[in-house]
């Protein structure tokens, strides 16, 4: 058989049979972890495609391999590569990760054939089609399409797109495309797949240019490997050799084979399907193997049926009567063939828009040699075995399947026989359209899609696997912010997994300010290694956060009242918060020349002739004159700079009040002066790292607290926060956030709302997984959830202390646009900067055992 397609235009393909084809490529829908009443609606949209097909038409779903450029070139994308060589450095070091890795995706495809348009096509088209096969016998040029007949089949194929449901975003595929189709089907199993080509960025016209079918390369099959056997007596036993040899004739000569086993349902389940859990090819990839599958569907309505349906109710009565009083097993299958036609019947009937669907569904799985394709075969088989599916791979009809996955083929008989008989409704719980995508279109390699299963050993996937990307830059044709939050328990992963993201931060030419709260002062060091950091120590400080001296009179008056009216619990409207209110004027500031908080400090005492200037400068000064007031009110110490690319603040040994403090009046009223203090600074250093990432747009910027209950505890640090998400879109600034508890240190549920990228990593705390799940927008109820947080994210090992390497870093990720699945974050690709974040996290288990 010749390859099927002669011409093709725009997404048209015109066929040696006579009838033409229109493909499209369809998006995947979100399915995963989602809750059952989402994934009722992903079933109800497919249900709502299939019923909108008509006729014949061919479901497509391949598994191809995706070039580690084309990622590296989104991680790029938006870049200025001349100012950023870190960077670029990362960059290629995560090329060769991933050439390692080997990252797949999976690629939907429908393709319907047109039909007839007008009466004159039952002949004119397989007359066409005939005189183009003679004029390649006869080396003659082919006779040019009109474009007519273009124009008119491209308004079937619109008319076709309009019954396809909005979210399975259908685009018509390009010639282009089709050709890199063609190419996979003879590849499959090489992992010679180039990256699916982009749409053909031209005017309509050229779109509709026809293309000749010579595109399409000639395949050479050999059923059964024929001419791999030079033994006589092996070909004798053709059961052993049910695989199809194919062979690119229009590569060079020395060019791979591609061994391929096609492989079809023949039988269903008996006790039929529970939904959900009868997704067996949305969720073919959790079989571990790279299997392509097709569809082979034919749509009937209810009406069309209804006679034939009668006819196989009247075949069963006349066998019932003439077994009447016999017992045997015939009438027990009788009995199940009855019932199983009786709810068919009633189906088709209960719903006037329901249709039969006559479906054919194929896989094949492919390998270098016939014993791997063999082997994944046999593999699928036990795969589907266990659901209750049985897989025929028929003897001597290897070649016939391999050409009924190509669009521009008509069904055959083999096809046929192969048909199961359901409606819409019930084949849609298939959902052959399930998609796991996660991350963003460009952004940092956040990690691995491991949605299929973990990886096995390191860098094994199970399934296709895909790069996570995160815009850290947000979703800005979207109006998302970049911000992301992290929850897990300790030793997780989760300082690890914002160190990732804050160094990509850095190396993309951006800026880093950063609440420190860890005892080791892990960060201090980590950025020490990184860039040229500041640090500052509030117990001993070098470095002052004076607002007045950072920011200068103007900003630094607002920041500075941030600071001083939580610390002295004050209102606003007070005698003493008004009269702060109007030192703290920018034009009063600069009559007085007060440039610092020591120089406010003087004049209240010394100089200010308002009422109430000494006792405000009493209370000010009962913080200013201990060790913890020196960051803000020793004018011996030097301000920070702001040009400096990461400022890290230790606020480690601050005192924190308890949210019980600060919630009951008689408790806030007995808290002591440094828990008072603590609750001030972290507002202070909330509203330091705004205005300090808000300051410049042209560059990236990053606030990062770790721990975050420390900041989220306070009226005032979570308002700043919430400020700083809301805005950071605009200003191209993101907040990043660990703590181990979400619903209790990611503050109230505007804030936990507003942080859009979620990372739940392992928590073996039945209480705070379930917590974890319910931020994620999961059944918290939900045990196969709790127990996939609790048990199989990270498992601690045999020893019961260290996880194994290769699953180190899973966690549970909800992106920007609302998808969840599972991940393994990814280390920087650079060996030292991933030497520099495990080197704390060793550390700091070594400090625990010690313990």
């Amino acid at each position: 058989m010749r390859t099927p397609t002669r011409s093709m235009a725009a997404n048209l393909r015109w066929t040696r049979s006579g009838t033409v084809w229109a493909d499209w490529i369809l998006t995947g829908l979100p399915y995963g972890l989602r809750p059952t009443k989402d994934k009722r609606g992903v079933r109800a949209l497919h249900t709502a495609l299939l019923r909108g097909l008509p006729g014949e038409s061919l479901l497509l779903g391949v598994r191809s391999g995706l070039d580690p450029a084309v990622i590296v070139s989104k991680m790029l994308e938006d870049v200025d590569v001349e100012r950023c060589p870190d960077w670029v450095a990362e960059c290629e070091a995560t090329l060769d990760s991933l050439d390692e890795i080997g990252p797949g995706q999976r690629v939907y495809w429908l393709s319907v054939p047109l039909g007839v348009d007008k009466a004159t096509d039952r002949v004119v088209e397989p007359v066409r089609a005939a005189t183009a096969d003679l004029r390649d016998m006869l080396g003659l040029p082919r006779a040019a399409m009109r474009a007519a007949d273009v124009e008119r089949r491209l308004v079937q194929a619109a008319q076709i797109a309009e019954r396809i449901p909005g979210p399975f975003e259908a685009r018509p595929a390009t010639p282009a495309q089709m050709v890199w189709l063609h190419q996979h089907a003879l590849r499959r199993g090489l992992f010679q797949d180039l990256d699916l080509p982009e749409a053909e960025d031209v005017v309509a016209r050229e779109l509709l240019v026809p293309r000749s079918g010579a595109a399409l390369g000639s395949p050479l099959l050999d059923e059964g490997g024929q001419s791999d056997q030079t033994n006589p007596l092996a070909r004798a036993n053709p059961v052993k050799r049910r695989f199809l040899k194919i062979v690119d004739s229009t590569a060079a000569e020395d060019v791979e084979a591609s061994y391929q086993c096609l492989a079809a349902i023949s039988d269903v389940p008996d006790a039929g399907m529970a939904f959900p859990g009868s997704e067996i090819i949305g969720r073919i990839d959790e079989s571990g193997l790279d299997v392509d599958w097709a569809i082979r569907l034919s749509i009937k309505a209810s009406t069309a049926v209804a006679s034939r349906n009668q006819k196989a109710l009247r075949n069963l009565n006349e066998q019932y009567t003439q077994r009447d009083g016999e017992v045997s097993h015939g009438l027990n299958m009788l009995d199940r063939v009855a019932g199983d036609l009786a709810e068919y019947v009633a189906t088709l009937e209960s719903d006037k828009n329901e249709v039969e669907a006559q479906a054919t569904i194929l896989f094949a799985v492919a390998g270098p040699t016939a014993d791997s394709a063999r082997i994944q075969a046999h593999a699928l088989s036990r795969y589907l075995a266990d659901t209750g599916y049985k897989l025929a791979i028929p003897l001597g009809a290897q070649e016939e399947l391999w050409w009924a996955m190509h669009p521009g083929v008509p069904s055959t008989q083999v096809v046929r026989e192969f048909a199961q008989i359901t409606t819409s409704k019930a084949l849609a719980a298939t959902i052959p359209f399930a998609s796991v995508r996660l991350g963003d279109s460009k952004g940092s390699a956040l990690g691995l899609n491991i949605a299929h299963g973990p990886l096995m050993a390191p860098n094994v996937p199970c399934g296709p696997t895909s790069v996570v990307l995160h815009d850290l830059d947000g979703a800005s044709d979207r109006n998302i912010s970049g911000s992301l939050a992290v929850a897990g328990e300790l030793g997780a992963g989760k300082t690890a997994t914002l160190m990732k993201l804050a160094g990509d931060v850095i190396d993309r030419g951006g800026q880093l300010v950063i609440a420190d709260r860890t005892a080791k002062g892990e960060w201090a060091s980590w950025t020490q290694g990184r860039t040229s950091a500041v640090v500052v120590n509030v117990a001993d400080p070098l470095v002052s956060l004076d607002p007045l001296r950072v920011f200068g009179p103007v900003l630094g008056s607002r920041v500075m009242q941030t600071f001083l009216t939580p610390l002295l619990n004050v209102r606003p409207t007070d005698e003493l918060g008004i009269l702060l209110s109007e030192v703290l004027d920018p034009k009063y500031l600069q009559r007085y020349q007060l440039g610092s908080a020591g120089a406010l400090l003087t004049h209240l005492e010394e100089g200010c002739t308002l009422p109430g200037a000494s006792d405000l400068a009493r209370l000010i000064k009962v913080f200013a004159r201990k060790d913890i007031g020196r960051v803000i009110f020793d004018g011996d110490v030097p301000p920070l700079d702001l040009s400096t690319p990461a400022m890290v603040i230790r606020t480690h040994t601050l005192m924190l009040p308890s949210r019980e403090e600060l919630e009951h009046e008689h408790l806030f009223k007995q808290l002591s002066l440094e828990k008072l203090f603590g609750r001030a600074l972290n507002a202070l250093i909330a509203a330091l790292a705004r205005e300090i990432c808000f300051a410049d747009t042209s560059r990236l910027a990053g606030f990062v607290v770790s721990e975050a209950h420390s900041m989220t505890i306070s009226f005032e640090g979570e308002r700043e926060i919430v400020d700083f998400v809301r805005d950071g879109r605009k200003h191209r600034a993101i907040v990043m956030l660990d703590s181990h508890d979400p619903e209790a240190d990611f503050g109230s549920p505007t804030l936990r709302g507003l942080i859009p990228t979620r990372i739940l990593m392992r928590h073996r705390d039945v209480t705070l997984a379930k917590r974890g799940l319910a931020w994620l927008d999961l059944d918290p109820e939900d045990e196969q959830l709790i127990e996939m947080v609790t048990k199989d994210t990270s498992p601690l090992g045999a020893d019961g202390r260290e996880v194994p390497e290769h699953r180190r870093g899973e966690a549970t990720m909800r992106d920007m646009s609302g998808n969840v699945g599972r991940i393994k974050i990814l280390l920087p690709a650079r060996a030292d900067r991933a030497a520099a974040i495990t080197a704390g996290g060793t550390a700091a288990r070594t400090k625990r055992d010690a313990a």
